[in-house]
């Protein structure tokens, strides 16, 4: 019939020339639901001409049909308002971190509770729910932490009646410190990559100090071998390019051997505008962990040397920098580092380079005034 798609069981409006879709109708397919389906269709049609239909009105069960965001009264659950700090979170934060939040709400921790009321859920269950998180604190912390934003939206929203993201504590948690390579290890462990294209994207990352995701979305635009520079203005995350972690573009110096890489990369992957660090195939990386799965993990287990994430390069490039008495704010500004968080998480090294530097200064200061007070009383 046409406009009207018959089933085994039920039937079909079909209105995809007119904005919509294939509705489903309810009814079996007598000779008599068919005459009315018909009619239904034409006064459908009707009301589409005159701007006054409503989908929902006809087809409530249509998957087209927008749901409406719940309201205090309607006394949503804790899912339903997962769902909504989703809505509003994502449009302020990166892909990655929307994508990280959906995960965590997505995840089996809140099976228990995501059909629960939201002004039912007591102090007693948030409790509970937190006893049945992972112990380890940094698993704990992420999950809590989502959870305790869910919990002061769906309070500044009238949704929960109590405060209860007040009673969500992190649990304290030491962060590994750097773990970096010696130079030797460095030299023997890029020996162990299979290809130029493996040890030339290793090789930069320890004498470039960029992140992982600046390197994949690292562009020969941005390239300038004669300067001996690099613009920094991308990264790669999740398959997407963004601004980099810190938002701000940079211009790096490129060492000598961060500068040699790219004059040999040139030879493989130099195209208009095209990426500088590619895989084994010369397709564009998808996610941070392709290389460190095809070309990181393999090395290191020929190398024989003491395994370390990927993550140590930049680690590499920061205390090379310091051991060779580089001044911090520069090394920071080549990472993208604040100066303060440089020195945060590098003070062992900058004390260890500075031992006795200092002390050299101060003796020669005070032994250049002996020598003028010596000269003017002799």
């Amino acid at each position: 019939m046409p406009g009207v798609i018959i089933r085994k069981n039920a039937m079909q409006i079909d209105l995809r020339g007119y904005g919509y879709g294939k509705e489903p109708l309810p009814l079996s397919p007598t000779p008599a639901n068919i005459r009315y389906a018909q009619r239904l269709r034409l006064e459908i049609l009707g009301k589409i001409e005159r701007g006054t239909f409503v989908l929902a009105e006809y087809f409530p069960d249509s998957p087209r049909v927008v749901k409406s965001a719940p309201t205090p009264s309607e006394s949503p659950t804790l899912g339903d308002i997962f769902q909504e700090w989703l809505k509003v979170k994502r449009p302020e934060v990166q892909h990655s971190t929307a994508h990280h939040y959906q995960q965590t709400l997505d995840s089996y921790h809140f099976d228990t509770v995501r059909k629960t009321r939201a002004d039912a859920f007591t102090f007693r269950e948030l409790k509970l729910l937190l006893a049945e998180l992972p112990e380890h604190p940094k698993t704990f912390n992420n999950v809590a932490s989502v959870l305790s934003m869910v919990l002061e939206y769906g309070h500044n929203a009238k949704f929960i009646a109590e405060p209860l993201h007040l009673q969500v504590t992190m649990r304290k948690y030491q962060k590994p410190g750097p773990d970096p390579f010696t130079l030797e290890e460095v030299e023997h462990l890029l020996s162990k990559f299979r290809s130029d294209r493996a040890r030339g994207y290793y090789e930069f990352a320890f004498f470039s100090g960029l992140r992982p995701s600046e390197i994949l979305a690292l562009r020969w635009g941005n390239v300038d071998l004669r300067a001996g520079t690099v613009l920094v203005d991308a990264a790669l995350t999740r398959g997407k390019l963004k601004g980099t972690k810190t938002a701000a573009a940079r211009e790096i110096e490129l060492t000598s051997r961060a500068l040699k890489v790219l004059e040999r990369q040139r030879k493989l992957t130099q195209l208009a505008a095209g990426l500088v660090f590619v895989d084994e195939d010369g397709a564009a990386f998808t996610s941070t962990d392709d290389p460190l799965n095809a070309w990181w993990k393999p090395a290191m287990k020929l190398s024989g040397i003491r395994q370390r994430d990927a993550r140590q390069t930049r680690h590499t490039f920061a205390t090379m920098c310091l051991m060779a008495g580089i001044k911090p704010a520069w090394a920071a500004r080549q990472m993208g580092h604040s100066v303060e968080m440089f020195y945060r998480v590098y003070s062992r090294w900058i004390n260890h380079a500075d031992k006795g530097a200092e002390r050299r200064k101060l003796d020669g200061y005070i032994s250049a005034k002996l020598g003028d007070t010596k000269a003017k009383t002799g």
